[in-house]
């Protein structure tokens, strides 16, 4: 599913530059520049590979283009998480938990986080247990991630930084080549500044906004892990489905929470 607020900023943001451009001037090919982009780009993913593993700045790029996709977590998941687990509950206390594991559709049998609630379940472990081993595995799991953001940000330090020295070089080589021949000077630094606009566009545009989305996309999934452990915790505790519905429905939206009467509407 995609996200469609990341959708319209990124269309947004393009289409605001792209009409800037075509309203000022008529030759728009002065604003592409292959060599530019190629030191921007490459500059700054080289010295991201300097300041970071390469599989980390790899999961860092595939984070950024995974902001494209909506989030698992909004007010309307979590609603639906509360009904599982009220579900879950009536489960467990009718056929234990070889009941509650035939009861797994395949997309939950694919969620990690889930999965280890289960295995924990089976294991036998009490709810302390429980809540201890999900919530080091939700910190840890939490760091690793808190990773990606922390490198975009980073790239998106570096880029303007390197698309001033892509001006800089441009400038070199302008006054080099220029001898005794002024006219060219304009022409030569309006394509000097290119590697300017590419690097501050890359930075404000790409980098940072995407890196503030991954963050965000990391703290719900953080909340929604604490809703699973909680979930599973008072699922070991054998806690009727009133309790349950009462105790996580604390983490969802007033307007949005699941009542137990409205389901048996």
């Amino acid at each position: 599913m995609i996200s469609f607020s990341t959708l319209i900023g990124i269309t947004a943001g393009i289409g605001l530059f792209i009409m800037a451009i075509i309203s000022s001037t008529d030759n728009y090919m002065m604003f592409i520049s292959l060599a530019s982009a190629m030191m921007v780009i490459g500059s700054t993913f080289a010295a991201s590979l300097i300041s970071f593993s390469f599989l980390e700045v790899m999961h860092a790029i595939k984070a950024m283009f995974q902001t494209l996709a909506a989030s698992r977590t909004t007010q309307g998941h979590l609603r639906d998480l509360v009904k599982r687990f009220v579900e879950f509950s009536r489960i467990y206390r009718d056929g234990g938990i070889s009941a509650l594991e035939d009861s797994l559709t395949k997309q939950e049998k694919k969620d990690e986080f889930l999965a280890l609630g289960l295995e924990l379940m089976g294991s036998g472990y009490k709810q302390s247990d429980i809540r201890v081993i999900m919530g080091d595995a939700m910190d840890s799991h939490w760091q690793r991630q808190s990773l990606e953001g922390k490198i975009l940000n980073t790239m998106g330090v570096y880029a303007p930084g390197f698309g001033m020295v892509g001006t800089i070089v441009g400038l070199i080589i302008m006054l080099d080549n220029m001898g005794d021949d002024m006219a060219n000077l304009g022409k030569g630094l309006a394509l000097a500044l290119i590697t300017t606009l590419y690097g501050v566009l890359l930075a404000n545009l790409l980098f940072k906004p995407t890196a503030a989305q991954v963050t965000e996309k990391q703290e719900q999934e953080y909340f929604r892990n604490q809703l699973i452990t909680d979930g599973f915790v008072l699922l070991a505790e054998k806690k009727d489905a009133l309790v349950m519905q009462d105790r996580l429905n604390a983490y969802v939206k007033p307007t949005k929470r699941f009542t137990i009467v409205e389901a048996n509407e």
